[in-house]
């Protein structure tokens, strides 16, 4: 035991210093919910998130949840919306998500972002398309934007 004791300690000091050169996660914060309505439905969902601390290409991780009063059904897709990400310059990538009882976990990574004069900025856009009551008997896809702003400044 005293022999391991040294290598140890020794391990330990390292992984204290790779502790000190790894960059920060992300943090993803819910900024806002929206709420929409077709006929006697109506959904309320997070819409808005904003990420600090971010490290270009790595993934950032959402829960996007909902609530239905009147008909829901499940969320049939999610996908990028209009361009995808901006402003120009601004590029990244879906990573991978699932469906989850009363809503969406989705990860996605910025891989380049708009370098500003403060830091960095980037926004991504997305589509929840959410089966609900059209008002008239049947059943829709609702499509919900949801937003995600970075906006970095130099440290």
């Amino acid at each position: 035991m005293m022999q391991r004791k040294p290598l140890l300690l020794a391990i330990l000091v390292v992984a204290v210093m790779a502790g000190g050169v790894v960059p920060a996660s992300a943090q993803l914060m819910r900024e806002g919910t929206c709420t929409l309505g077709e006929g006697v439905t109506a959904v309320t969902y997070d819409c808005s998130f904003n990420v600090k601390n971010y490290v270009t290409g790595t993934p950032v991780s959402l829960a996007i949840n909902y609530s239905c009063t009147g008909t829901c059904g499940p969320v049939m897709s999610f996908g990028l919306r209009d361009s995808g990400f901006t402003p120009a310059g601004v590029s990244g990538h879906l990573a991978g998500g699932r469906r989850s009882v009363s809503g969406l976990e989705l990860t996605f990574v910025f891989d380049t972002l708009k370098k500003t004069g403060a830091g960095a900025t980037g926004n991504a856009h997305f589509v929840m398309n959410l089966m609900m009551n059209d008002g008239v008997g049947g059943i829709t896809a609702m499509p919900l934007p949801i937003d995600v702003h970075l906006n970095e400044s130099k440290k």
